[in-house]
């Protein structure tokens, strides 16, 4: 029997599969071999706006490269390649612990070492679903991320992360 392994992308690891960036091609060919991608719904919007940037203010992509590939990554949701998980935005408890995680990462450290809003709703997302609860290390849901803030604060809160761009991809799953 195949072990289930999830995988949570952030916004930076879903933009690395659509363009050219370190840490892309190990990425694109991890997400070829396996499956379970979920994004949460924060983090595909995340990466459609790091794409806007991208097009309209650093005017790296044509408007045909900023639509094409917006499009790739709607066709990933639409054939089921990433799910998309709604978060619990509206509810207030659950705001005052992605408020409370931030704030315990950010204190002291400089700004290019925190994490923002975003990366902490990853964080408690992960830790809160369904999936984060097997025990087994090669079952446990992995985040896949190119933001060194954020692994390093997912790993502090006891979630299995890749930085893709700092670290080989994970082992395959074994099979039991």
């Amino acid at each position: 029997m195949r072990l289930i392994r999830i995988h949570y992308l952030d916004a930076s690891a879903i933009v690395k599969l659509i363009l050219d960036e370190k840490g892309s091609g190990e990425l694109r060919e991890y997400f070829g071999k396996e499956s379970n991608f979920i994004a949460t719904s924060l983090c595909f919007a995340e990466a459609l706006g790091a794409l806007k940037v991208k097009r309209f203010n650093l005017k790296c992509l044509t408007d045909e490269e900023y639509f094409s590939d917006c499009d790739e990554l709607m066709a990933y949701v639409a054939g089921g390649t990433i799910e998309i998980e709604d978060i619990e935005i509206r509810d207030r408890s659950v705001f005052d612990e992605v408020e409370t995680l931030a704030r315990k990462h950010n204190e002291g450290k400089p700004k290019d070492k925190t994490i923002d809003i975003s990366d902490a709703f990853q964080i408690v997302s992960v830790k809160r679903n369904y999936f984060s609860q097997f025990e087994n290390s090669d079952s446990k849901p992995i985040l896949i991320t190119g933001d060194r803030p954020l692994a390093e604060a997912a790993l502090s809160e006891g979630l299995r992360v890749w930085n893709c761009v700092d670290e080989p991809p994970p082992e395959e799953v074994k099979e039991v």
